[in-house]
């Protein structure tokens, strides 16, 4: 399941049943190389758009993965996040905007008006839980079902980084364990708890390699338990891969590697434009503030001020 993020995008976890309120009865159909796309007629124009990113985004994905079977998926794209609730049978914490039911093979997407990039990436997310569900035989982790998913669907912002750094340096990154209930955080321990699982996957491939997530994917698939799988890709057991992956976590956002990153500079050029601004604005004041102390007449040019005489009383 993908979450709402605050002024840009998030996300995320699956949901195992199919709630009997997926219904076909009012829904518009696009079916197109094994999608069935179902929506609300006033979004018609955003259904045709979308449906020919489903598509590329699923091979996209599938080939991500180290090239997984592309299996038939349902869409449904709810008009409002009162359909959306009904859709999911009200399961979904308030600041999901997709959802995946992996059995069922069917993604539920929460239209946000005005930011289709959101929606694109929340379905591609959600695709991917469907993709690793049909691939992989057993359970695995939810920070590395989460990471993976993040990770195929390009998901990462400057922000995640902000929050990461934040984090380090208030409560502390939450558990690998404790993930396993993201579905019961609030938004912001969710939305970093989504951040570290996309942050263990991408140390995983620091580890071994840029077909790291594939070589896990197809281990996996073979019937390998995950703590052989993560072995033999990373050389360290869970526990232990944890333990140096928050020792990296460390080394990549401390204060020092923050301040020389090269996504801070848009970090500290907003701090300039922010600084220029309180300034201008102090300084504005203050010239009004001078000028309502001012005799009005004083403040003109010599030149106009001689034009000024002041008004006689007339009887």
């Amino acid at each position: 399941m993908r979450q709402r993020q605050a002024g840009m995008v998030l996300i995320f976890c699956l949901v195992t049943l199919l709630p009997f309120s997926l219904s076909a009865r009012g829904w518009s159909e696009h079916r197109a190389d094994g999608f069935l796309l179902r929506f609300q007629e006033p979004d018609r124009a955003l259904a045709d758009a979308l449906l020919g990113d489903l598509i590329a985004g699923r091979a996209e994905i599938a080939r991500r993965l180290g090239g997984v079977a592309q299996v038939p998926i349902t869409v449904y794209l709810a008009p409002s996040e009162e359909v959306f609730r009904a859709l999911t049978g009200g399961r979904i914490p308030h600041w999901g905007v997709g959802c995946a039911f992996p059995e069922a093979g069917t993604v539920v997407l929460r239209k946000l008006p005005g930011q289709p990039d959101v929606l694109l990436l929340t379905a591609r997310h959600e695709i991917c839980h469907i993709l690793l569900h049909h691939a992989l035989p057993g359970r695995v982790p939810v920070w590395f079902n989460e990471g993976v998913a993040m990770w195929s669907a390009q998901e990462w912002r400057f922000r995640q980084s902000a929050e990461v750094f934040y984090a380090m340096f208030s409560g502390g990154l939450v558990p690998f364990s404790e993930i396993e209930d993201v579905l019961s955080f609030s938004s912001s321990r969710a939305h970093l708890a989504y951040t570290q699982s996309l942050l263990a996957v991408v140390y995983l491939i620091h580890l071994g390699g840029t077909d790291a997530v594939g070589r896990m994917v197809a281990d996996l698939s073979s019937g390998t338990p995950f703590d052989v799988a993560l072995y033999r890709v990373t050389g360290y057991t869970p526990r232990r891969f944890e333990k140096m992956w928050a020792e990296y976590v460390r080394g990549r956002f401390g204060l020092i590697a923050l301040m020389i990153a090269p996504e801070a500079l848009w970090f500290y050029l907003a701090l300039l434009f922010l600084a220029a601004y309180v300034a201008v604005r102090y300084r504005n004041r203050r010239t009004v503030r001078r000028w309502e102390d001012e005799d009005p007449a004083e403040v003109l040019p010599l030149r106009l001020r001689l034009q000024v005489h002041p008004r006689e009383d007339r009887p």
